[in-house]
């Protein structure tokens, strides 16, 4: 079996800054990658590496059959984010578009789905975050929580074969947090789809992800199954970061 996602010692800068120093790592077909590490370390500048958002400055990444290289300037970005979905930090949802109307946005305008067609899968992946009542709101009448999972629903309309998380708990009250995390921890269970998850909830990691990442200063430092990496890391940097955090089981 191939490796649905392959980084091969990728480096990027912004002007003087260092951010990725040599990255490489696999992910299988219907693997779930969590990635941690303390702020700065390089982990959401990867997933936008990932996702062709940032340009790499040396290395070469295969995902989802698309070859990205710092020398690539003929990438069909489009086809790209088709194939490989991306959830943020910020919800990013169009605040004067309906629930449906976001959701469907992509399918009907990038791989010219009929309308209808495009609201019944919609209806579906709503239904499959727990919000198919809420198909005709607007994200203002939203909670945190509840626009983070139309988001989640609205990467997954597009089918694709790779779902990069950024960090999606970070801008929620604490109370919401769950909640999103067990609409993704679903996902990763009922649903063959490889997912790289950057995430600074702890005990998510442990519970969801089949392999860890440790990244410090732009380089993994460690990485293996979450038992082994919670209970016994090897590098001793991995080691003081984790005996800083607290694990919250979900």
């Amino acid at each position: 079996m191939n490796p649905k996602l392959s980084v091969k010692n990728i480096y990027k800068c912004f002007g003087s800054v260092s951010v990725l120093n040599g990255v490489s790592f696999e992910a299988m077909p219907g693997e779930v990658v969590a990635v941690i590490g303390p702020s700065g370390a390089g982990k959401t500048t990867l997933l936008r590496c990932l996702n062709g958002l940032n340009n790499i400055d040396a290395g070469d990444i295969q995902i989802a059959g698309f070859n990205i290289t710092s020398k690539n300037i003929n990438l069909d970005i489009i086809k790209l984010r088709e194939k490989v979905g991306m959830v943020f930090q910020q919800f990013n949802l169009w605040p004067h578009k309906t629930v449906l109307e976001n959701i469907v946005l992509a399918p009907v305008t990038v791989e010219n789905i009929p309308r209808k067609q495009a609201e019944e899968k919609a209806y579906i992946f709503l239904k499959r975050v727990g919000l198919e009542n809420k198909a005709k709101s607007y994200p203002a009448a939203l909670s945190g929580g509840q626009q983070q999972r139309v988001a989640i629903a609205r990467a997954l309309a597009m089918e694709p074969d790779v779902i990069l998380f950024d960090e999606i708990t970070s801008a929620l009250d604490p109370e919401l947090v769950a909640e999103v995390l067990e609409v993704v921890k679903e996902i990763a269970t009922e649903h063959s789809k490889t997912m790289v998850i950057v995430t600074h909830e702890m005990g998510f990691a442990k519970n969801v992800a089949d392999r860890v990442i440790f990244m410090d200063r732009g380089l993994i430092i460690e990485q293996a199954p979450p038992d082994e990496i919670f209970t016994s890391p090897q590098e001793e940097r991995t080691q003081k970061f984790l005996k800083r955090v607290v694990f919250t089981k979900y």
